[in-house]
């Protein structure tokens, strides 16, 4: 089927442009063609996952380091409770800056 695709669009457009078949009976479908594939292109993307998920089993952070992240671009902060992956989160669009402190009594 997709071998004959981009054949059937240059006898289509040939059609038009002959004026055998009127313009809007050739691109319409092709305009509906185009927008179909491009949402199940979007949808496929979301269905194949991130990046960033995690690979592994999340591991406990140890308990005397407490662990943040900091957004730059607007300033929120996570605490680290568990780590499921190593790369830092994003949040507006940018990596986080990781911040580690270490409890005094430790």
């Amino acid at each position: 089927m997709k071998r004959l695709f981009w054949p059937l669009v240059a006898v289509g457009v040939l059609l038009a442009a002959v004026g055998v078949v009127e313009a809007r009976y050739v691109f319409a479908p092709l305009l509906g063609l185009f927008i179909w594939r491009v949402g199940t292109a979007s949808f496929a993307s979301l269905h194949r996952g991130a990046s960033f998920v995690p690979d592994g089993p999340p591991v406990a952070v140890d308990p005397a380091e407490r662990i943040t992240y900091a957004c730059a671009g607007c300033g929120a902060q996570v605490l680290l409770l568990v780590r499921g992956a190593a790369v830092a989160p994003r949040h507006c669009g940018e990596r986080m800056a990781e911040r580690r402190e270490v409890a005094s009594g430790a």
